[in-house]
């Protein structure tokens, strides 16, 4: 393989690797923000049904208070009208000259009696109402706790999504990033390997896959002289053949 074909090849598959991996990564970063859409989605509709949830609370506590209010009102209404009756029976017993004693005395307890039952039968009737609509209240108070605890909790499976989201982003570009690292190191590497068996020259002669060697009986001249009329010997071992 020549240089350019090293280094394309290299550099070619540091791209397609880090490519790979952020793809993925942003592959998996699109579902953790699908989820938490919808997560977002759910929470919108359960804190929606959370507020219609407390504004039905506000009013039936609103309507029970009143049903209290005209269920007491209505009872001290027929207790006075009773209590004006038991005024009269007192005064027509007066008027006859009639101590409140034996018969007199029992007419008025009756008229006691039944004065203190109604009132209490008429409280307890006209509350009922109250109670139950008090009742729909609490009921109507729970479910808006239920579905703001659901949307608080939709609401924070979404911002753990949209974190997830963006760290596999962030592992994605650093994917990508090692893989270029990496690829540059390697072809580093394999740059200063290239060609190592190959030629090198010097100012006084060169060397070919082997060295000169001097015969001095083809030549009357010093080693540091020039070389005879006659070519010196090449090693060349099993590179190169004689020359």
């Amino acid at each position: 393989m020549g240089m350019a074909g090293l280094i394309i090849g290299t550099i070619g598959a540091a791209f397609l690797q880090g490519r790979a991996a952020r793809e993925q990564a942003e592959a998996q970063a699109r579902q953790y923000e699908a989820q938490a859409s919808q997560y977002e989605a759910q929470a919108k509709m359960q804190q929606a049904e959370a507020e219609a949830q407390a504004k039905n609370a506000e009013r039936a506590n609103k309507q029970a208070q009143e049903e209290a209010r005209v269920a007491t009102e209505n009872t001290e209404m027929r207790r006075r009208q009773m209590l004006l009756r038991e005024g009269q029976q007192k005064a027509k017993i007066s008027a006859s000259n009639i101590t409140a004693t034996g018969s007199a005395l029992n007419a008025l307890a009756d008229t006691r009696w039944d004065i203190d039952r109604d009132t209490a039968t008429q409280l307890y009737n006209g509350m009922q109402g109250a109670y139950a609509t008090f009742g729909k209240a609490t009921d109507y108070s729970n479910k808006s706790n239920k579905y703001d605890f659901y949307a608080r909790q939709n609401q924070a499976n979404a911002g753990g999504a949209r974190a997830s989201a963006e760290s596999a982003r962030a592992a994605g570009k650093r994917a990508e990033m090692n893989a270029w690292l990496g690829g540059a190191f390697s072809l580093a590497s394999n740059l200063s390997g290239f060609g190592g068996g190959g030629s090198s020259s010097d100012g006084g002669g060169s060397t070919v896959y082997g060295s000169a060697v001097y015969d001095p009986a083809q030549s009357t001249r010093g080693i540091a002289g020039s070389f005879g009329a006659t070519r010196p010997t090449w090693n060349l071992g099993s590179r190169g053949k004689g020359w």
